[in-house]
């Protein structure tokens, strides 16, 4: 059958014809069987990991929409089921298998695939969606550039220069690591050893658990389990980032809110006054915090440390945790900054220069739970992310509080999108914390423009709910004395 009715026959097995997933698993159990055995190096977690990721799609058999690209889905699933089982079950193996690994790199008659397979699924990791679907297509289901072009609804000049593209981007991650190929070594071994055959009877066992009664093991429900909450724990991230935007795009969109006298007698128009005043006087700041953001009982923590310094220099770090499925997961450290020589953003696949520092701090907001907006935005004054700008001129006082033991007054705007309160300490006027509860409406409304311009990413964005982030700033220094090599990457 052509690959274009892969959501034909999902779409049958959602209706009761357990044939049309036998066909399926029958068309990819090689390529998720591969994919899940050069990650574990084990024949057996490999079969394991892969009936995991047909048990899943057969659980999202209804809600995968008609632009996925099956294949491209498939290998991120196997991707991510095989890193879950390695993280909760074989860490010790995983590191042993690194560490070997590492020792047959020093061998120079060792063949290319070699070098490849054990970095292969991190390299393909680093990828965004469509580059990811794109090299998936060209060289491990092997198809020629016009079905690529065909699949991905594009050209085949525009598909050919994604491809391009992506090759580049794989190449660059192996020889960060030592591994340096030329790109036509790199996709005949890819395309040579990507996909192997998977075991006898492996298809027919997967075919047979889609029939009512048929049990999986514990080890595959618990695999099952831990991969669609790390699923979760991607869409929790998309919509942080998306509900950043919509907060930070909303400008002074606000809802007039009466001022009040809460507390003491100090106006609210005075504490913004002052607060304004306090940051434009300092030479350079520093802090540590954290934000936390919760969707649909997923919370996602950002950990990170901020450094300015006037006219423009900048080093914004974080890291993000989540404990919201049985192994904790950490980011690798990312970051934004510019030590006088141009501005640039490392997402954790090495540096990229950006046009300026509007353009690095803004490409860096959602992804670090608006640590680059916050305080980067109020102190060098710009027209997104300034907690002080024109949308607190109705701002609403409310009751005072205290962050750590910082008294503070307390301020909150509300819109259409949600609302949003800062905690501005007494004595200092430096904002300690902001807490933004996005509407679900808002998100609707940023998933659909998503949508809209990124058709790709359809099936990958969460359903629309309300986002709570707490923003707090702990152990500020109020002009301390930093050099451009501070602010150096």
């Amino acid at each position: 059958m052509p690959d274009s009715d892969d959501i034909t026959l999902l779409k049958q097995y959602a209706e009761g014809d357990e044939s049309a997933f036998s066909a399926l698993v029958e068309r990819y159990v090689n390529l998720i069987y591969s994919t899940a055995l050069r990650q574990v190096c084990n024949p057996s977690h490999a079969e394991e990991i892969t009936q995991a990721v047909f048990v899943i799609l057969m659980q999202k058999a209804k809600s995968l929409g008609p632009k996925t690209i099956l294949s491209g889905w498939l290998y991120q699933t196997a991707r991510l089921t095989a890193a879950n089982f390695l993280r909760s079950e074989i860490r010790r193996q995983q590191r042993e298998q690194e560490v070997y690994m590492q020792s047959t790199l020093t061998g120079s008659d060792a063949a290319p695939w070699e070098h490849i397979a054990p970095l292969l699924d991190e390299a393909m990791g680093r990828l965004g969606q469509t580059d990811r679907n794109a090299i998936v297509l060209r060289f491990f289901e092997n198809k020629t550039p016009q079905e690529v072009a065909t699949t991905l609804k594009l050209n085949e000049v525009t598909a050919r220069k994604r491809v391009s593209r992506a090759l580049e981007k794989l190449r660059k991650f192996f020889a960060k690591r030592g591994v340096i190929l030329p790109v036509a070594v790199l996709t005949t071994a890819i395309s040579a050893n990507s996909v192997q055959a998977a075991p006898v009877g492996l298809a027919a066992a997967i075919s047979a658990t889609a029939a009512k009664g048929v049990a999986v093991t514990a080890t595959i429900t618990t695999l099952v389990k831990g991969t669609l909450k790390i699923m979760t724990y991607a869409k929790l991230k998309l919509a942080v980032y998306v509900g950043a935007a919509i907060v930070l795009a909303g400008g002074t969109t606000t809802v007039v809110l009466s001022g009040g006298g809460i507390g003491d007698n100090v106006l609210t128009d005075e504490i913004i006054k002052n607060a304004r005043e306090k940051y434009a006087s300092l030479a350079s700041y520093s802090d540590e915090g954290q934000t936390v953001a919760s969707l649909n009982g997923t919370t996602l923590t950002t950990t990170f440390t901020i450094k300015l310094a006037r006219p423009g220099l900048y080093r914004i770090e974080w890291e993000q945790h989540s404990a919201a499925f049985f192994a904790s997961t950490t980011t690798k450290t990312q970051a934004v900054w510019s030590a006088g020589d141009g501005d640039f953003l490392d997402m954790g696949a090495g540096a990229q220069k950006r046009a300026g520092r509007e353009d690095a701090l803004s490409s860096a907001t959602g992804i670090s739970g608006s640590a680059a907006a916050t305080i980067p935005g109020t102190f060098f004054k710009m027209n997104w992310g300034n907690q002080l700008g024109g949308s607190l001129a109705n701002a609403k006082r409310q009751a005072d509080g205290k962050v750590d033991d910082v008294d503070c007054y307390v301020l909150t705007t509300e819109s259409k999108r949600g609302t949003r309160t800062l905690w501005i300490g007494k004595q200092d006027f430096l904002i300690h914390q902001v807490r933004t509860v996005i509407s679900a409406e808002a998100m609707k409304a940023a998933l659909a423009e998503a949508t809209r311009l990124r058709p790709d990413m359809a099936a990958h964005l969460p359903s629309p709910q309300g986002v709570t982030s707490i923003e707090t700033h702990v152990k500020i220094v109020l002009n301390p004395k930093l050099s451009a090599a501070d602010f150096a990457r």
